[in-house]
């Protein structure tokens, strides 16, 4: 056998072993890192007073898919800290609470008896913007102005289900719910001082008149919601 022809078939040999050791590597990753079950997507971590809606509407998912992916047989409960797979998404995104969700959230949580309301005045000032609900020009509560720092309270006894300042344009922010239909909402706080899960009675101090959020002064934004829509203050307050 000639020189030439044993080189030729040595480098045949060798191109052979290298094909095959590559392949297998390839097949070793693809056995090492399966595709996800479920496709391509990210996990969303469930913060406080996030719902599956909300979370579903932010993503531009079908809530009746995620629910399904990921095993939930009832929508309106998810828990704080629960991972949920979102098909499709890319990126982590920031999802906003809302006052129309905490609200919810607390109606499905507990059942309140039903008492007649006798809502007080929260602070004493000068009254500023009034209820409007008014396309464009809406306002879906009354605004007072007392001196910065004037002690807020409770406008009737109730349960604390929100005391924070996620919910956009609020500031620090208090929700009492009082009823199954009557909740009062407290907005624009120097100070929140009470947490959530209290119970207070009406009169107590809950909070501080600040200008957090948006807003261009010292004042409380004062809201009463009866079933989960905002109603006239003035027609309630005594």
């Amino acid at each position: 056998m000639s020189l030439k022809i044993f080189l030729w078939i040595f480098f045949l040999f060798l191109f052979s072993v290298m094909v095959l050791i590559n392949g297998c590597a390839r097949h070793r990753v693809a056995i090492d890192k399966p595709s996800h079950p479920r496709g391509k997507g990210i996990y969303h971590v469930v913060e406080k007073h996030q719902t599956l809606f909300r979370i579903c509407k932010t993503y531009g998912v079908d809530l009746k898919e995620v629910a399904s992916l990921n095993g939930i047989a009832d929508p309106g409960r998810i828990r704080t800290g629960q991972r949920i797979f979102i098909p499709g998404a890319k990126r982590v995104l920031k999802v906003e609470v809302y006052i129309e969700d905490v609200v919810e959230e607390s109606g499905h949580q507990e059942k309140m008896a039903y008492k007649k309301m006798n809502f007080i005045w929260p602070v004493e000032g000068r009254l500023g913007d009034g209820f409007d609900e008014t396309e464009g020009r809406r306002h879906m509560g009354i605004d007072i102005s007392p001196p910065a720092g004037a002690a807020i309270k409770a406008s009737g006894s109730g349960k604390v289900i929100y005391s924070g300042n996620t919910i956009r344009g609020y500031g620090n922010l208090i929700i009492l719910r009082h009823s199954e239909e009557f909740v009062t909402i407290y907005g624009h706080n120097e100070a929140n001082l009470v947490e959530e899960g209290e119970w207070v009675e009406r009169g107590q101090v809950i909070g501080k008149v600040g200008q957090t959020g948006r807003a261009t002064g010292p004042h409380l934004h004062f809201e009463i919601r009866k079933n989960n829509r905002a109603v006239d203050p003035l027609l309630f307050l005594k």
